[in-house]
């Protein structure tokens, strides 16, 4: 089963806004926002946020209930992360 959350974030690029796909335990998609800064899973990423995904299973990142949000919402994002490659 597929789950979505949006979470604040912060690296050296300042705040920002995480999104992530889970499929079960396992993170498939994410965007990270800082700013006029996008970020997403399928490309290569700045420095100071990572490669990737998080590496993390889902249990582990104590994502909360008010954090999840719905399919459309993440697709929103990712289809604009997309754009502004």
């Amino acid at each position: 089963m597929r789950k979505y959350f949006r979470r604040a974030a912060e690296s050296d690029l300042g705040v920002g806004l995480s999104f992530f796909e889970f499929d079960g335990e396992r993170a498939v998609r994410q965007v990270e926002i800082y700013g006029e800064q996008w970020f997403d899973s399928r490309t290569a990423h700045h420095p100071e946020i990572g490669p990737g995904l998080v590496d993390q299973p889902l249990f582990d990142l104590g994502m909360l209930e008010e954090e999840e949000i719905s399919a459309e919402e993440f697709e929103t994002v990712w289809q604009e992360a997309l754009r502004r490659q």
